[in-house]
């Protein structure tokens, strides 16, 4: 099934659009998207089109910032349903949890986790495995910081881009005030893990429990994940600390190991199957979408040795990750 985004995705895309020199309607005539399509913010549109569109307008308006520009409008109404629950929780720890929670509801394109070690927290945002999109994770970036930001009045300690550092950097400090980290190893946010502890003075705890009603009655919610979706997650989290194990996923994801076989099994995908798909779904995120050095995208899925990795890589691809890579790198130049 083909993933969704809300129209809100897009909000004020044609003005943004003609900033930088654009056609609008050429653009979502481009990308099969109807103009139409945009007047109601809820409207659900195929995640790929909106993903193209804003790609096909960074190229061709030669602007590496478009998804920061896109993005910086974005308030707590562009959460849709889900901003009564994230206005009103006690934390800022209560609200990410409930946007982690919910966020089938923001938009079916997302995957977003959070880890904290007692000193620092890492928020991390990712498009859905198969999707890559260099503008779809800007626009995301400024979606976050905004609403965080401007929600709880505070400031994380950085913001990561696994991008290169972009020939527009001003956009992106004129939007985010805290300090910027290019060419990381995840997109996301880092701060002090006491900042999950920030009150929200807006906080209302019987609107909370409204909310969560609320949304746990919408149509098309999904409570849980698939087993597929959760072992992704858990792999993608997990794989660059060296050799991911069955065993060790099915820890992380509560059950015994011949229960996630199983199931996993029930769904057409054998263990070492579903690794090697996010493993490739990595390697092509980290080679097209940022200047990491081939040594350090092979660390970054788990191999130690750079050998290994190019071995790994041609019999998947059927060519070296350089030779990948420059490929892609023109294709993308012929593209503008």
């Amino acid at each position: 099934m083909q993933p969704r985004a809300r129209a809100v995705m897009l909000t004020n895309y044609c003005e943004v659009a003609r900033f930088v020199g654009l056609d609008p309607f050429v653009m979502l005539g481009r990308a099969a998207i109807h103009p139409g399509a945009l007047i109601d913010p809820e409207n659900w549109i195929p995640g790929n089109d909106v993903l193209d569109l804003i790609d096909d307008s960074a190229r061709r308006s030669e602007r590496d910032d478009f998804g920061i520009l896109l993005g910086q409008c974005r308030t707590f109404a562009s959460l849709g349903p889900v901003a009564l629950l994230l206005r009103h929780s006690a934390t800022l720890g209560d609200a990410i949890l409930a946007a982690i929670h919910y966020r089938h509801l923001l938009n079916e394109l997302l995957e977003i986790d959070l880890r904290d070690d007692g000193r620092t927290a890492i928020l991390e945002w990712n498009l859905i495995p198969g999707l890559r999109s260099t503008q779809g994770a800007n626009l995301l970036a400024a979606i976050a910081y905004r609403v965080l930001v401007d929600g709880f009045d505070w400031e994380p300690e950085c913001v990561h881009f696994r991008q290169a550092k972009p020939n527009w950097i001003a956009t992106f400090a004129q939007l985010i005030q805290c300090s910027l980290d290019f060419e990381s190893a995840f997109d996301g946010m880092s701060f002090m893990s006491e900042c999950l502890e920030l009150p929200n003075c807006h906080a209302e705890p019987e609107l909370v429990v409204h909310a969560k009603r609320l949304l746990d009655l919408m149509p098309g919610i999904r409570h849980d994940d698939s087993i597929l979706d959760r072992t992704r997650s858990t792999v993608a989290m997990m794989i660059s600390s060296g050799s991911v194990h069955s065993q060790d996923v099915a820890r992380c994801l509560g059950m015994p190991v011949r229960t996630l076989q199983r199931r996993l099994l029930a769904d057409g995908h054998s263990f070492s199957s579903l690794l090697n798909e996010v493993r490739r779904d990595l390697a092509v995120r980290y080679l097209s979408s940022s200047n990491q050095s081939i040594t350090a995208v092979a660390h970054l899925i788990g191999y130690s040795a750079i050998g290994s990795f190019t071995r790994w890589f041609v019999s998947e691809f059927g060519m070296s990750p350089i030779r990948w890579r420059k490929l892609m790198r023109k294709r993308d130049t012929l593209h503008l």
